[in-house]
């Protein structure tokens, strides 16, 4: 840890919780200090998880609350399926905003649609009802945008198209807020002291995982 902290560009860590045998892995005693250690030095923690993982973010956020931790690719939900599929999801991910230390990355939507295949199509309002639980639950204060590139080619989607996907997850918004939404807390909760930003406001540099 004390080698990666001397590089700008090391701003946090992530693990993928699907890797472990216990789903209760991320909140044993060991895992926490580790997080406590990862906190003191001022990075931020990537919970790659799926929504039987999801319920340990709050946990997690109250017992590590100086820990900046931000929630993947909205843990995965069934995203081909209604939000009644996954009843515990809407409701984990609503505790997990409870918390102010804990922010959410609206990503790896195309991915997650068909994620054995990647042969089921999809269009804007396949994500809509998921999208609309995480703005509703976060705010757009305390959530970010992931392209998921390279991981998207999988699924014939290119960046372009997944850059107009999340323009039209945020089309209703007002245009501060999605200006805010996209650009707005990224440097803050990263920890990066400069971002590069294209003309096009909605095409800063996406957090690309």
């Amino acid at each position: 840890m004390e080698e990666l902290c001397k590089y700008e560009k090391f701003v946090g860590v992530r693990h993928i919780l699907d890797m472990e045998d216990s789903y209760d892995w991320v909140v044993r005693k060991d895992v926490v200090e580790g997080l406590r250690l990862v906190a003191a030095r001022g990075k931020s923690f990537d919970f790659l998880a799926r929504p039987h993982h999801l319920h340990h973010v709050a946990t997690l956020a109250k017992a590590v609350p100086e820990l900046r931790i931000v929630i993947d690719h909205i843990a995965k939900p069934h995203l081909s399926k209604s939000l009644a599929v996954s009843p515990d999801w809407k409701k984990n991910m609503v505790d997990a905003a409870s918390c102010s230390n804990v922010y959410c990355k609206i990503s790896g939507l195309v991915t997650e649609v068909d994620p054995e295949h990647h042969a089921t199509s999809w269009t804007p309002e396949t994500f809509v009802d998921h999208v609309a639980v995480v703005l509703g639950a976060f705010g757009t204060d305390r959530c970010m945008i992931g392209s998921d590139w390279p991981v998207l080619r999988l699924t014939g989607t290119n960046y372009r198209e997944v850059k107009l996907l999340h323009k039209s997850l945020v089309s209703s918004l007002i245009e501060a807020d999605q200006v805010r939404f996209v650009v707005g807390m990224l440097p803050t909760f990263i920890s990066l002291k400069t971002l590069i930003y294209s003309d096009d406001t909605m095409e800063c540099c996406m957090y690309n995982y």
